[in-house]
């Protein structure tokens, strides 16, 4: 993993992973930035009515999974807040290194078959994987998958320029509140759905809610 900036200085002014569009229009750090409206349809930090459709445990894991293959340092420190309370744990994390021969549900290694497809070589992604696939989502979550398989393969870029910020960057879990994302009426829709069904979306990220624990009994399709 490349940790020293191989890019000009001026580049990095002002660097930060995302940004609003428009914020920096005179800096050319904006460029080699990830808009946040990029992330917010991507479903990240949380799902609203206008990004993926995908169970929040299966969409953590292919977020984490693409960080994983691409050894982006600070996306696989990261947690969402979200994903870990609808039952996300660091066994189910620590199986993506090994998913096919692990114990984690055969709908998730229907997905991870995508996922590394797409991270890999596309030619690769077969009838077969993709009709495994089907039996357990809809042609809508086929297309989010494979939309969010190379939405997360963007670190690709910050690792190659060695503009990985490192693991101690990155909070341990982030929160769908959080400034860096933003605000947006379906954002908000979204956070005060999720209050309402007693999912914990603000606080002090190691505080609030510990990496492991479940804070609400949410439903999950994994």
């Amino acid at each position: 993993m490349a940790t020293t900036p191989r890019i000009p200085q001026e580049m990095l002014e002002g660097f930060f992973i995302q940004m609003e569009r428009g914020e920096a229009n005179d800096n050319p750090v904006a460029a080699i930035s990830i808009p946040i409206e990029l992330s917010r349809l991507a479903a990240i930090p949380v799902r609203t009515r206008k990004s993926f459709q995908l169970d929040p445990v299966l969409h953590e894991l292919i977020r984490l999974y693409n960080a994983k293959v691409q050894d982006c340092q600070y996306c696989q420190n990261a947690r969402q807040a979200v994903a870990v309370q609808a039952g996300l744990d660091e066994d189910m994390v620590s199986a993506l290194s090994h998913f096919e021969t692990s114990s984690l549900p055969e709908p998730v290694k229907a997905a991870l078959r995508i996922t590394s497809a797409v991270s890999t070589n596309p030619g690769l992604l077969s009838d077969e994987i993709w009709n495994q696939a089907a039996q357990h989502y809809t042609e809508d979550e086929l297309v989010d998958i494979v939309l969010l398989s190379m939405h997360t393969t963007a670190s690709k870029v910050t690792i190659t320029l060695g503009l990985d910020p490192g693991k101690e960057a990155s909070s341990r879990l982030f929160f769908p509140t959080e400034d860096v994302y933003g605000e947006s009426p379906e954002l908000a829709e979204a956070i005060r759905e999720l209050r309402s069904q007693g999912v914990v979306v603000e606080g002090p990220s190691e505080e609030a809610l510990p990496v492991g624990s479940k804070v609400v009994a949410a439903a999950s399709s994994v």
